[in-house]
C-alpha cells in the first residue's frame, strides 16, 4: 500500500497542479494535462478508487520517538508515514491530508485522510500562484512604519499553500424584530435651536435563505483570519479529486460539523437581523427584541485554497493569509516605534519642510 502520487503520463516525472495555468504541468517535459486527461491516462490514480484497502495507514509513534514533525509541528499528536518515492519516514500531524517529503521533494497525499467520513465533497483549486502571493506580500510589507529589520525575504520563504477544510451550511432563518425608532429634525429660529423627535414602534418579520455559509473545520487556523479572507467564489467549486492536492499541503477537519455549527448559526442570524433592520427607514433604530429560528437543510464538506505564513519578530508572533482563489490578503505588520513617534510629530506640526525631512530619515 502507498500514498497517492501523481506522475506525468508522458515522462513519468511527478506532476503538480499549477494555479497560474489552471492545469497539471510537468516541469520536466513541459506537457500539460487537465484533471480529466490525467486521470484517464492513469487509471490507478482515480480519486473514486480510494478505499481502505489501497491507501497507506499511518503508524503510531513510540513514546518519545519524535517530538516534532517534518514541517515543524510540535506536540503529542504526531504519526508517521512512509514516502512512496524514496522510502523515508514522514512525521506529520494526524490531521494532515497532504504534504511534501522533505527528503526527496515528492508530493505526498495521505489517502486515509480523504476517504470515508473524511472524504470532501468539493474543492476550489488554487488560482493564485506562489510568485504572485510572494510579490503581494512584499508590497504589503513595504509600509512606512514597518521596521527595516523586518526581513520580508526570510518570511516569504515560509510561505505555504494549504487546502483548509470548510463546512458549508445551507438553510433558512426566520426572524422578527421589535424596534423603537425615531426620526430627528433640527432647525434654528431666531436665537433658538429646536430639535424634534418622532418616535415609532416598529415590527419586522421575514425569512432569508442561505447557501454555503463557510466555517473552517480546522482547530489549527485562526477563525477570524479565515473569515477575513472571504468571500470565495463557489461557482468555481469542483467535485473533489485528490489530484488537486498534489504540490500543496492540506488538512482534514478535526472539528466536525456539529462543533462548527454555532459559528455558522451566529453568522446566519446576525445577517438576518441586519437585513430586517435595513428595512427600518428611520434616523435611529434600537432593536429591543429579536426572535429567530434557524433551520439548516444541508451541510457540505469542501477544501478551500489559502496561502499561509507565520513568523516571529522580536518574540511576537505574526500571521498572514491570502485567499488562494481571489488573492485577498490579510495580516498585521510590526511597527517601528521611532518611526511612529516621528510620524506623530509630523501629524501634529505639519508642513512641507518636515515632510521632506521625514522622507530622508525613513529611507
Amino acid at each position: 500500500m502507498a500514498n497517492i502520487s501523481y506522475k506525468c503520463p508522458t515522462c513519468g516525472a511527478e506532476i503538480f497542479w499549477t494555479a497560474a495555468e489552471n492545469c497539471f504541468h510537468c516541469e520536466y517535459c513541459d506537457d500539460k494535462f487537465s484533471l480529466e486527461e490525467l486521470t484517464a491516462a492513469m487509471e490507478n490514480q482515480k480519486a473514486d478508487a480510494l478505499t481502505e484497502e489501497n491507501v497507506q495507514k499511518h503508524e503510531e509513534l513510540e513514546e518519545g520517538e519524535y517530538t516534532q514533525s517534518n514541517d515543524g509541528t510540535v506536540g503529542n499528536n504526531l504519526v508517521k508515514y512512509t514516502c512512496s518515492h524514496c522510502g523515508s519516514e514522514i512525521i506529520t500531524d494526524r490531521s494532515t491530508a497532504a504534504t511534501v517529503c522533505v527528503y526527496c521533494g515528492n508530493s505526498v497525499v495521505m489517502g486515509e485522510q480523504i476517504i470515508n467520513d473524511f472524504a470532501p465533497q468539493y474543492i476550489i483549486p488554487f488560482k493564485v500562484p506562489k510568485d504572485k502571493c510572494m510579490s503581494s506580500f512584499a508590497a504589503f510589507a513595504k509600509k512606512p512604519l514597518t521596521p527595516k529589520s523586518f526581513d520580508v525575504n526570510s518570511i516569504v520563504d515560509k510561505l505555504q499553500g494549504v487546502y483548509i477544510p470548510f463546512w458549508l451550511y445551507s438553510g433558512t432563518c426566520h426572524g422578527n424584530i421589535k424596534c423603537e425608532c425615531y426620526d430627528e429634525r433640527t432647525w434654528t429660529q431666531g436665537s433658538y435651536e429646536y430639535t424634534e423627535k418622532k418616535y415609532y414602534d416598529v415590527l419586522r418579520d421575514g425569512s432569508l435563505s442561505f447557501e454555503k455559509v463557510p466555517v473552517d473545520g480546522s482547530s489549527k487556523t485562526e477563525n477570524d483570519a479565515m473569515d477575513s479572507i472571504e468571500p470565495f467564489d463557489f461557482s468555481e467549486m469542483k467535485p473533489f479529486n485528490a489530484g488537486y492536492l498534489s504540490g500543496y499541503l492540506a488538512e482534514r477537519y478535526d472539528e466536525d460539523k456539529e462543533k462548527c455549527y454555532p459559528r455558522a448559526q451566529e453568522r446566519i442570524e446576525n445577517t438576518t437581523k441586519d437585513a430586517l433592520v435595513s428595512t427600518c427607514k428611520y434616523d435611529h433604530v434600537n432593536v429591543n427584541v429579536y426572535n429567530k429560528n434557524t433551520k439548516i437543510e444541508k451541510v457540505e464538506y469542501a477544501m478551500l485554497p489559502t496561502w499561509l505564513f507565520y513568523t516571529t519578530y522580536e518574540e511576537k508572533p505574526y500571521f498572514f493569509a491570502m485567499n488562494g482563489q481571489t488573492g485577498k490578503f490579510i495580516g498585521n505588520l510590526p511597527i517601528d516605534k521611532i518611526k511612529l513617534t516621528i510620524y506623530s510629530l509630523l501629524g501634529a506640526v505639519g508642513g512641507g519642510v518636515l515632510g521632506a525631512l521625514i522622507g530622508g530619515i525613513l529611507k
